[in-house]
């Protein structure tokens, strides 16, 4: 049987070899290696990046996704990268930069978990670059490399953040145990903090706003609840009676319902919500629904009506505007413009489904790398952290409001399966789904 790369022991001299990455590939098919490639097999700029967005790696040719942890390798030798590819193919997906300044367009737009940042590279050093990536991302693990160790870059490295350093010719197994050593002391602080966040979110509560979304398609209430979670602590709800228990258990200070159809419920919800809550605003998104004359509203406390389509930037400004009086935010309200409205519209109608930054751009009618920008000013985080975070949170609504099975969630969310969505929603909400879910009930 041909060996496959994870099981050779020998060291993987990927140091100046003086052959091409042609010649490479051509030598290992002669040795009868099987290379099982992932994703991104290309190396990658910032203005042409074709990742899948979200936390779904794109699917290999089995069509499963990958929910490996990515590596950026950033050398100015080719021979280099492709030697690192090779050898993490097994274990990682692996992006690859021939510089600094193209590892950093990489970092700001896309979702990297770990790079390896070679020290010497013409122009700019890895020193230099690693100050830079840790201003970006302080949390993102940067391993350095080299062919000569110096007790004066390494203590130099170590004192910028580096996680740890290697010597070329590496030693499969030991850049192995320093990258899986790196991203697990990454998920223990991450971890960490996320549970000291979500601890100080809830002690903080009583003194802040809280607002309800109530109906409305799963993606439309994830999408604006993520954009909104910033400023505020936001609660979904699938059901106009899911909202009714909800709104008794979480008292909010705002809702916003989304009701199709149904008159008679409505306006139920809206009666009990009054004799609970008189003082809480309401703002209403509805189709087909009579709700009566705005004398009506006015005693309901409804302080606007509006008939889709609606634009979410529209309507984040509303709901702002509606909002009670008071130091009741934990950040600033966010002001979306018009491209970030009308993609944020596209995603909650698609969030299910593989996306890219250039497919969304397309809608927007602006260019890729101008809504990357886009969305990290005016959203706080990249596209693909953004839809992240829109799935985590429709699983969060499925969890609480229906018995429907993990395994089920997690395909109609477009995860690999169950244990690929457990790691993302613990990375993300501090807690397993099977804890949500008991939290919940």
């Amino acid at each position: 049987m041909a060996p496959t790369v994870g099981d050779r022991a020998p060291a993987v001299n990927v140091q100046g070899c003086g052959i091409s990455v042609g010649d490479c590939g051509l030598l290992w098919q002669a040795l009868g290696v099987r290379t099982h490639r992932g994703p991104a097999q290309a190396p990658v700029a910032p203005k042409e990046a074709r990742e899948i967005l979200g936390d779904r790696a794109p699917p290999p040719a089995d069509g499963h996704a990958d929910a490996r942890p990515i590596v950026l390798v950033v050398d100015d030798d080719a021979g280099v990268r492709e030697g690192l590819r090779f050898a993490l193919d097994e274990h990682y997906a692996v992006l690859e930069a021939p510089h600094g300044r193209g590892a950093l367009g990489i970092v700001r737009a896309e979702r990297v978990d770990l790079v390896l940042l070679d020290i010497l590279m013409p122009e700019v050093d890895g020193l230099e670059i690693l100050q830079e990536l840790k201003a970006v991302d302080p949390d993102l693990p940067v391993i350095m490399m080299t062919a000569v160790k110096t007790v004066r870059t390494t203590v130099a490295a170590m004192k910028l953040g580096a996680a740890d350093y290697v010597t070329k010719p590496f030693q499969e197994d030991e850049l192995l145990a320093a990258i899986r050593q790196a991203l697990e002391q990454r998920g223990r602080r991450l971890g960490a903090a996320t549970e000291r966040e979500r601890t100080d979110r809830d002690a903080r509560a009583p003194r802040t706003h809280r607002l309800l979304l109530v109906g409305g398609d799963p993606g439309w209430r994830a999408t604006l609840a993520v954009v909104l979670a910033r400023a505020t602590s936001v609660e979904t709800s699938g059901t106009l009676m899911d909202g009714l228990n909800d709104m008794l258990r979480l008292r909010p200070t705002c809702v916003v319902l989304n009701v199709k159809r149904s008159t008679t419920e409505a306006g139920r919800f809206l009666g009990a919500l009054n004799a609970q809550l008189p003082a809480c605003p309401v703002l209403v998104v509805c189709d087909d629904v009579y709700l009566g004359a705005p004398p009506v509203w006015e005693s309901l406390n409804i302080r606007g009506v509006l008939r889709p389509p609606v634009r979410f930037d529209d309507l984040v400004s509303r709901i702002g505007s509606v909002l009670p009086p008071g130091d009741g935010l934990s950040g600033p309200w966010p002001r979306l413009g018009e491209s970030v409205g009308r993609s944020i519209g596209h995603l909650s109608r698609h969030s299910d489904e593989d996306l890219t930054v250039e497919s969304i751009a397309e809608i927007a009618e602006i260019s890729a790398s101008h809504l990357a920008h886009l969305f990290r000013s005016e959203v706080g985080m990249s596209v693909r952290d953004y839809l992240t975070r829109v799935r985590v949170t429709i699983a969060q609504d499925l969890l609480a409001h229906t018995d429907e099975k993990l395994e089920a969630i997690a395909t109609s969310l477009g995860f690999a399966d169950t244990s690929h969505l457990a790691h993302v929603f613990q990375r993300i909400t501090g807690r397993p789904p099977s804890a949500y879910r008991r939290s919940t009930r």
